[in-house]
């Protein structure tokens, strides 16, 4: 990332918008690929304007009541990042990631689904370490997927800069008991999906991160995990980490 000189500054009266979110915008001015961010009014106070494979991402601060805002700031932070490790492979998933016995469990989930609630079960066990209990990065390379955790942590203030190879995805759901429930690749596919952060903001990175996705559920065995808010949980999913369990059909 670097501060745009100021003759390729951005305008405004040009901006042409083609995908409005609530506090960003994306489009073009003058042919040229761009993002304007703004906060409370209209009033932009970041541009930025990404190469083609997102190696490097000029922006422009604004400074809004005479203070400059951080450049990464949320929602900046996530947008530019789709756009980094769309092309690269990679992919942000709304999930609870934990690492154990050099092997990753990835709980995606909406919020409200129970993720830092098993995330605080994990942390209680004192087996392993939590990735991330709010976002957690998937990247395939030669050897398959890895979680890697994040700077976004949720309620649990959980971040840790590692990774794993991951060896199972875990769609938890409350139950009187713990439980694992192999689920097929379409309902894992379904599933996953209400919880990556797929850009479908623009067509060239989503057809990107659509196919990671779906190698992602044909390769990776799937699971409900019924649980209890116990940490006896984790004798329920250390046979993922373990290898003790075979991969759903």
């Amino acid at each position: 990332m670097r501060v745009g000189a100021e003759s390729g500054h951005p305008s405004e009266a040009r901006f042409v918008p083609a995908y409005v979110a609530g506090s960003w915008q994306s489009g073009t001015v003058d042919g040229r690929g761009v993002y304007r961010f703004h906060a409370g009014g209209n009033r932009p106070y970041l541009w930025a304007e990404p190469d083609a494979d997102f190696g490097v991402v000029d922006i422009w601060p604004e400074p809004v009541g005479g203070r400059p805002i951080p450049p990464l700031l949320h929602p900046v932070d996530r947008v530019l990042g789709m756009g980094v490790l769309a092309h690269r492979s990679g992919f942000i998933v709304h999930s609870c990631g934990w690492s154990c016995n050099g092997k990753s469990l990835l709980f995606p989930g909406v919020s409200g689904a129970g993720k830092t609630t098993l995330c605080r079960q994990l942390m209680a066990a004192g087996q392993g370490e939590v990735l991330s209990d709010d976002r957690v990065v998937l990247r395939e390379g030669p050897d398959g997927f890895r979680a890697f955790g994040t700077p976004w942590p949720g309620d649990a203030r959980q971040a840790r800069n590692d990774s794993a190879p991951l060896a199972a995805l875990g769609f938890i759901e409350k139950s009187p008991e713990h439980r694992l429930t192999p689920i097929r690749p379409a309902e894992a596919l379904r599933r996953l999906l209400e919880a990556a952060s797929v850009p479908w903001f623009s067509a060239p990175l989503r057809d990107l991160v659509l196919p990671l996705v779906e190698r992602l559920v044909s390769r990776v065995p799937a699971y409900r995990v019924g649980f209890r808010p116990e940490p006896g949980v984790i004798d329920c999913l250390r046979p993922l980490v373990d290898g003790a369990l075979r991969q759903p059909g």
